[in-house]
């Protein structure tokens, strides 16, 4: 079921890129990438920041429909509340979010039409998460495919009609055709949509056990895409647009080879650690992921490398040419992400939560220092090399916070 859901995700990814690509360029492309972030940064308070939270407690209460039902109705009138009341800011301060994301005031009337369709985006993706931890996958597949395949259409049919504007609204309005699918689709989970107005069911207990998944999904989601926002701005200043679009176009490319193996990660190496309680056999799971993973890996990167100047000819355009000059640092920055991601996800097997903050936070601003640092020496290399630089750091980061877990658990045992 997973292989489906990727190689559907990826298929309508790489369609949309190319179109976008042929239709907008890399100015287009990178303006863009800027309000996709800042839409990721919104939704993380009203859907995305959910997910992990949401999948946990569906599973636990999945066979006690009134826990199940109390928990999934709270969920649904947060969501709703926290969009609205964003919604309405968006929409009174668009012409200010237009000249600071879009960087023309002609834009605000896409703030206000993403100002509307927030809730019915946040609906989809909720109801995606609540599927997922039921373990309803059959569905859960269906209902993603038509995420991924609504979103391309609706794409590629706005973005040959009105080029720029037709993709900036494409990537919200399109959450009203699945809306009304979902509505199709619900049948026996129409009560959430009949007690969504009931506060009887509002639980402020579901908030308390929400509240740890809330804030680490909240401040990742909100970090990671402000500092995107922050690299891809300091392009535009220092260089300019274009250079953007091919660091976004880079940054696109890089996403669809690295969803298998962060996937990876998520689906067989969380389940091991979550039973794992001590270092000998967290670095002999770890030892057998690696083996597995790394050569794998190299042999992608290596083939992506060589096949470069093809890749950007078959899944953007000749417009993004100069995107060729940035895949070494990118992919060697890839191959250190993947590896200190797949070590993060002990983070998340024991819910070391200042860990992830800690190391999550460093990061990024490793990545916004270097990018600055490097970028009036190297141009907009510099910004790849800072992110394979931030992600060397990061893996060492990492590294000592999990070994000073292990010694921690170890003083404590020994003073039992």
């Amino acid at each position: 079921m997973n292989s489906i859901l990727v190689a559907v995700k990826l298929i309508s990814g790489l369609i949309s890129s190319k179109s976008a690509a042929l239709f907008l360029g890399p100015s287009g492309l990178a303006l863009l990438g800027n309000f996709k972030n800042f839409l990721q940064t919104t939704s993380s308070f009203t859907a995305e920041g959910y997910q992990n939270g949401i999948i946990r407690y569906s599973a636990e209460y999945r066979n006690n429909q009134k826990q199940l039902t109390e928990f999934i109705i709270t969920i649904f009138q947060l969501s709703l509340m926290i969009s609205i009341l964003i919604g309405f800011i968006i929409f009174f301060t668009s012409d200010y979010w237009a000249y600071l994301i879009l960087k023309d005031l002609e834009f605000s009337y896409v703030f206000k039409t993403l100002s509307i369709c927030l809730p019915f985006f946040s609906f989809n993706l909720l109801y995606i998460y609540v599927l997922n931890g039921l373990q309803r996958f059959r569905k859960l597949v269906l209902i993603n495919s038509i995420l991924s395949l609504s979103n391309m259409l609706v794409l590629i049919f706005l973005i040959y009609s009105f080029k720029l504007s037709g993709a900036l609204i494409a990537t919200v309005a399109s959450s009203l055709l699945v809306f009304l699918i979902n509505l199709i689709l619900l049948k026996k989970d129409k009560y959430v949509l009949f007690h969504l107005f009931n506060l009887n069911y509002f639980s402020f207990k579901v908030l308390k056990n929400m509240s740890g998944y809330l804030f680490m999904s909240f401040y990742s989601y909100v970090i990671t895409s402000v500092s995107l926002l922050i690299v891809r701005n300091l392009i535009i200043t220092k260089i300019n647009l274009e250079s953007a679009g091919y660091w976004e176009a880079m940054n696109r490319i890089s996403s669809f080879y690295t969803m298998f193996f962060i996937s990876l990660t998520s689906l067989y190496l969380l389940p091991k650690l979550s039973e794992i309680n001590d270092w000998k056999s967290f670095k002999l799971e770890m030892k057998s992921f690696y083996k597995f993973v790394i050569p794998l890996l190299t042999i992608a990167l290596v083939f992506i490398f060589i096949l470069r100047i093809y890749l950007l000819r078959l899944l953007l355009s000749e417009e993004f040419m100069q995107t060729a000059t940035l895949f070494k640092w990118q992919l060697l920055g890839d191959f250190i992400a993947v590896i200190s991601i797949a070590l993060v996800k002990q983070f998340h097997a024991k819910r070391l939560i200042k860990y992830y903050l800690v190391s999550n936070g460093l990061l990024n601003l490793l990545y916004i220092i270097f990018s600055f640092l490097l970028i009036d020496f190297y141009g907009i290399q510099g910004v790849v090399k800072a992110y394979a630089i931030s992600y060397f750091i990061y893996f060492f980061i990492i590294m000592f916070l999990i070994i000073r877990f292990y010694k921690n658990q170890h003083n404590r045992e020994k003073a039992f």
